[in-house]
């Protein structure tokens, strides 16, 4: 309770608690008392007292221990949240980081790094920002949130062709009659599985032999990027695949590091440009569309989204090949010749 005191013609408030204690005095009873239900109002909101010295340091480290270290992308959460910490005003109280002074932080990063990466960094930010607002009461608002986002950039519309999986099959010295044995080969059956699958590098990677039914043709995920398990049919390649790794402990045992940089050195090789191992989760789903005939429900099932719109980022079947298919793939055997003038 605030405790309202006149002494030679001076009105003194106090407010004390959740053992914090504010006094000031004031000309007239009336704004003492205004000022001690809003000081009040204050401390029990967590506005006031420790709260409003804590810094943009001190909510990142809170936020990778006990936050970010329940996510599936914790590593790139925790390298991300030791970056901001070089950040001009990471050790500026909270309170003090304004909308405006993160809009100049967003153009001054837009210089160095792509919109897209902007993006997922304010993504973040906004994230433990809200943190400190909802849970923590550290502050009063998110300043993120009023920050204009970059525009994000059209999505790829990469898939493999058949002549392009060819040839980085071979640069990694991948061939269907000859065993696998080193992890170049290994990262080619990887390949090759994911474009059968559309499978994520990191599921690949962390599968294992009791999570694979051959038998019953599908595979489970126990839990993926979006922490939902999902079960994932096998085409009968798929399966060829899965027999020819049989005597691995694992069926990808190579690690993340490794598998990227050796795929990216084999398209290099083989020529493949503009290509990332992910696109072959987009070649991936095109394909069942194209050949399986899955509707929306069926590939959020196989693929692991919630929002059927998201599928959109993964089809990427050309208007020509669409064209292709309309006219039952006799579409060049009909179209007229031009006429010469």
């Amino acid at each position: 309770m605030a405790t309202i005191l006149e002494k030679n013609g001076v009105w003194q408030a106090q407010v004390a608690r959740k053992g914090i204690r504010k006094a000031a005095s004031f000309p007239t009873k009336s704004k003492a008392q205004q000022w001690a239900i809003a000081t009040e109002a204050e401390i029990l909101a967590g506005f006031r007292g420790d709260n409003s010295k804590k810094t943009l340091i001190d909510a990142l480290d809170r936020y990778a221990s006990e936050v970010s270290i329940l996510k599936k992308g914790q590593r790139w959460e925790l390298v991300r949240i030791e970056s901001f910490k070089r950040l001009p005003f990471a050790a500026w109280k909270l309170s003090d980081i304004t909308t405006p002074r993160l809009a100049e932080w967003r153009d001054s990063r837009l210089k160095e790094v792509k919109a897209s990466s902007v993006n997922r960094e304010m993504n973040l930010l906004s994230s433990i920002f809200e943190q400190a607002r909802r849970e923590w009461q550290w502050i009063r608002s998110n300043p993120v949130r009023d920050v204009k986002r970059p525009k994000q950039p059209k999505h790829r519309q990469r898939i493999f062709s058949d002549e392009e999986r060819d040839s980085i099959c071979e640069a990694l010295g991948y061939a269907e009659d000859r065993a696998i044995e080193t992890k170049q080969q290994i990262i080619a059956a990887a390949f090759l599985f994911a474009l059968e699958t559309g499978l994520r590098r990191e599921e690949l990677l962390t599968l294992t032999w009791p999570k694979i039914s051959i038998k019953r043709r599908f595979l489970t995920l126990e839990t993926s990027k979006n922490s939902d398990g999902r079960q994932v049919p096998l085409s009968p390649r798929a399966v060829e695949i899965l027999e020819k790794l049989k005597g691995q402990e694992k069926p990808f045992a190579v690690g993340l590091g490794v598998l990227s940089s050796l795929f990216r050195r084999a398209c290099n090789r083989a020529g493949v440009d503009n290509a990332r191992f992910h696109d072959s989760r987009a070649t991936a789903l095109t394909k069942m569309v194209s050949v399986y005939k899955y509707d929306v429900v069926e590939l959020c099932r196989i693929i692991g989204h919630r929002d059927p719109k998201s599928l959109m980022i993964y089809y990427r079947e050309s208007a020509e090949a669409l064209a292709e298919r309309m006219w039952g793939g006799k579409i060049m055997a009909i179209i007229p010749p031009l006429e010469k003038n």
